[in-house]
C-alpha cells in the first residue's frame, strides 16, 4: 500500500539516542554548575519527546473534507452534513479523554464545549456568536505520537478565492498539507495552481480523493488527476478514499472493508509524515547537545592546562581576560550584534512595507486597465475571481520575500560571534497562521439589465424632443402634417442613437469609475490588513532571533567566567593543591571529551541522513 520511507525506521533509535545524549549533556551541565545551559538543554529535550506535527486538511468547499477527518479518526468532531459548511478551523490533537475547547474571535480561550456541540459551533450558521477555532482532544492512537489535524474552512476556486490567503498563510505553519478532492471530476487550473503554492510552502504534501463509493468513475478521475500532477511538475501521492466503507468496516469489524476505504493507507502516510517531522528536529537538539557539551570541554581543558602549566598562566590569563570582555559585550544590551539586529529588522521592516505596497500597486494598475478596456458590466464575473488570484499570489510572494530577508539577517547577525557562529545558523521559523482571518470581498457593480433600462429610457427621451422639435418646425413654416412625418422619424431617430450613445458613454464611464472605486477599496483594505500581518511578521521574527542570540551570549559569558576562574584559582593555588586537582579534572575531561565526539558523530550521522533524504 505505501512504500516506507527509508529513514523512519531508524528515527526511533536515533530519538532514543538524542534524548540520552541531552539528558547526559543536562545532567553534566548540573555537575559543572552551568544552569545556564539547561534551559537549551530541557527545551530541546521536551520538544523530541514530545513532537508536533500538524496536518492541514484543505480543499474546495462540500468535498468531503470534514467527513474524511471523522472517518480517519472514527469520531464525529467535524461538520459533515450536507447542507452545513465548515466555517471555523477545528484542530484535533491527541487527549486522555474526548474534550473540547473554543478560542473566542479575539483570541481568547474560552470555556469546555460539549463534543454534541462541535457541528453547530464551527458552520455557518451562527455568524455573530462563531468561534475563532475549535480545539479538540481525542484518545486516538493515530494522534499519539504528536499528529495535530486541522480542518479549515473550504476555499472555493482554489487561488481565485478572496479569502484563499488566509489559508495558505496558515501553510507556514503546517507540516503537512492534505489536499482534499473528490471523485467527480478531475483537477482544473485552481487547483493545481492551489497544489504548486501549497508545495512551495509546505514540505509534504499528499492528495486525497473522496466519494470513490458515490462515483463509478472515480478510476479515471485518479489516472487523470495522476496525470495533471506530472505535468505540473508535482510529487503528491493520491489516495482514493471512502468514508461510508470505512464507517461500516469499523461498525462490522470487516477488516477487508477497512483497507478498500484506502484510510489505512492514509493513516501510515501521516504517520511517516509525522516521524520525519520528529527526525527534522533530531539534529538541531542534537547540535545543541554538542554546543553544551563542547562548552564544557572547553572550560574543563582551559582548567587542565593552567594545573598543568602555571607558569605559562600569565599570557592564558591575559587571553581569558581579553574573552571575557568580548563575551560581557555580547551580553551586554549594547552589544553590536544587538544594534546589527535592530538596524536590520529595521531595514526590513521599511522593505517589507515597501515591497507590499509595490506588489499591490502593480495588480491596481493592472486592475485598472482591463476596466479601462472592457465593459465592467459584462465582465465583472471574471474579473473579481482574477482580482483574487492576483492578490493573493502577490501577498504570498510578500511572504516569501520576508522568509528570504529573514534568514540572511539571522546570519549576519550570527557572525558576530565569531567562532560560536556556524552553532548559530538559525533557521527563521516564520508562522504567519497567527493572523487573524479576514473575509475581504469585492463589492459589486451595477447590474447589466438596469442599465439597459437606463439606456431605453434616454433614447426615448431623445426620440420625443426630436418629434416635437420638427413637428413645430413644420407648424411654424406651414407644412401639412404628412409632408412633416418622414422629417420628424429621420429626426427622432438620428437625436435618439446620438442621445443613446451619449448616454451609454457617460453610464460606461460611471460604470468604470465606479469598479475602480470597488476595486480600490478592496486593496486598500487588503493593504491595511496584509501591512499589520507583515509588521507582526517581522516583530515575530525579531524576537526569536533576539532570544537565541541573546541565550547564546549568556552561554559564552557564562563559560569565560567559569575559566577565568579556574585560571586565576591555578595561580594562586600551591602544587600539592593543584596536583590534587589536576588528579580530578583530567578524567572528568577524557569523559567530557568521549562525550562530545560521540555527540559529534551523531550530529554528523543525522545531518548525511537528512541529506540521503
Amino acid at each position: 500500500m505505501v512504500a516506507p520511507h527509508p529513514h523512519d525506521a531508524a528515527a526511533p533509535q536515533h530519538r532514543d539516542e538524542v534524548v540520552e545524549l541531552l539528558a547526559d549533556a543536562a545532567a553534566l551541565a548540573r555537575h559543572h554548575q552551568r544552569d545556564d545551559l539547561l534551559a537549551r538543554l530541557d527545551a530541546e529535550r521536551a520538544r523530541v519527546l514530545d513532537p508536533v506535527c500538524h496536518v492541514l486538511v484543505v480543499g474546495e468547499f462540500k468535498k468531503g473534507k470534514s467527513s474524511l477527518v471523522n472517518a480517519l479518526l472514527n469520531a464525529r468532531v467535524c461538520p459533515a452534513d450536507a447542507d452545513r459548511a465548515t466555517a471555523a478551523p477545528t484542530l484535533v490533537r491527541y487527549g486522555p479523554e474526548a474534550a473540547a475547547t473554543t478560542l473566542d474571535p479575539d483570541g481568547d480561550a474560552g470555556g469546555p464545549v460539549p463534543l454534541a456541540r462541535l457541528e453547530w459551533l464551527a458552520t455557518e450558521e451562527i455568524p455573530g456568536e462563531r468561534p475563532r477555532s475549535v480545539d479538540v482532544t481525542l484518545p486516538r492512537r493515530l494522534l499519539h505520537d504528536g499528529l495535530v489535524i486541522v480542518d479549515t474552512p473550504g476555499v472555493g476556486g482554489g487561488l481565485s478565492a478572496a479569502h484563499a490567503a488566509t489559508t495558505l498563510r496558515a501553510l507556514t505553519a503546517a507540516d503537512v498539507v492534505l489536499f482534499v478532492s473528490d471523485a467527480g471530476q478531475e483537477y482544473g487550473g485552481p487547483e493545481l495552481d492551489f497544489l504548486r503554492q501549497a508545495a512551495d510552502l509546505c514540505p509534504t504534501v499528499v492528495c486525497a480523493l473522496t466519494k470513490i463509493d458515490f462515483y463509478p468513475e472515480w478510476r479515471r478521475i485518479l489516472e487523470l488527476d495522476q496525470q495533471h500532477l506530472r505535468r505540473a511538475g508535482l510529487d503528491c501521492p493520491i489516495v482514493p478514499l471512502s468514508a461510508p466503507l470505512r464507517h461500516h468496516g469499523v461498525r462490522t469489524g470487516d477488516r477487508a472493508l477497512i483497507a478498500e476505504s484506502g484510510y489505512p493507507w492514509l493513516a501510515a502516510l501521516l504517520r511517516q509524515a509525522a516521524t520525519r517531522t520528529a527526525g527534522s528536529h533530531l539534529t538541531g537538539a542534537a547540535a545543541a547537545g554538542h554546543s553544551a557539551l563542547a562548552q564544557l570541554v572547553a572550560q574543563a581543558s582551559t582548567e587542565q592546562e593552567a594545573l598543568r602549566d602555571p607558569r605559562g598562566g600569565d599570557d592564558r590569563l591575559d587571553r581569558w581576560v581579553a574573552a571575557k570582555e568580548r563575551a560581557e559585550e555580547l551580553k551586554s544590551a549594547g552589544a553590536r550584534w544587538q544594534q546589527q539586529l535592530a538596524d536590520r529588522l529595521g531595514d526590513l521592516a521599511s522593505t517589507v512595507d515597501h515591497d507590499l505596497g509595490v506588489r499591490l500597486r502593480a495588480v491596481r494598475k493592472d486592475a485598472v486597465d482591463r476596466i479601462t478596456a472592457e465593459d465592467p458590466a459584462r465582465t465583472w464575473g471574471e474579473l473579481q475571481p482574477w482580482l483574487y488570484k492576483r492578490t493573493n499570489e502577490a501577498l504570498l510572494d510578500h511572504l516569501r520575500m520576508i522568509r528570504g530577508l529573514a534568514d540572511g539577517v539571522a546570519d549576519e547577525v550570527a557572525e558576530q560571534f565569531g567562532s560560536a557562529a556556524a552553532e548559530l545558523r538559525v533557521a527563521v521559523e516564520l508562522d504567519a497562521s497567527g493572523a487573524a482571518a479576514r473575509d475581504i470581498a469585492l463589492a459589486a457593480v451595477a447590474s447589466d439589465r438596469s442599465a439597459r433600462l437606463q439606456l431605453g429610457l434616454f433614447a426615448a427621451r431623445g426620440a420625443s424632443t426630436g418629434a416635437v422639435v420638427t413637428h413645430a418646425i413644420g407648424l411654424v413654416v406651414g407644412l401639412a402634417l404628412p409632408f412633416t412625418l418622414p422629417a420628424t422619424a429621420l429626426v427622432a431617430t438620428v437625436l435618439a442613437r446620438k442621445t443613446w450613445r451619449s448616454a451609454q458613454q457617460s453610464q460606461l464611464r460611471s460604470l468604470r469609475a465606479e469598479a475602480e472605486r470597488a476595486v480600490s477599496a478592496y486593496l486598500d483594505e487588503v493593504a491595511q490588513a496584509a501591512s499589520k500581518d507583515s509588521r507582526d511578521a517581522v516583530r515575530q521574527v525579531h524576537r526569536q532571533l533576539r532570544d537565541v542570540f541573546s541565550q547564546r551570549a549568556t552561554e559564552l559569558y557564562a563559560t569565560t567566567v567559569q575559566s577565568l576562574d579556574a585560571q586565576t584559582r591555578a595561580l594562586q593555588d600551591n602544587e600539592k593543591t593543584r596536583q590534587e586537582r589536576l588528579a580530578r579534572v583530567t578524567p572528568d575531561l577524557e569523559g567530557l571529551r568521549s562525550r562530545c565526539d560521540r555527540a559529534e558523530a551523531l550530529v554528523d550521522r543525522l545531518l548525511a541522513q537528512g541529506a540521503a533524504g
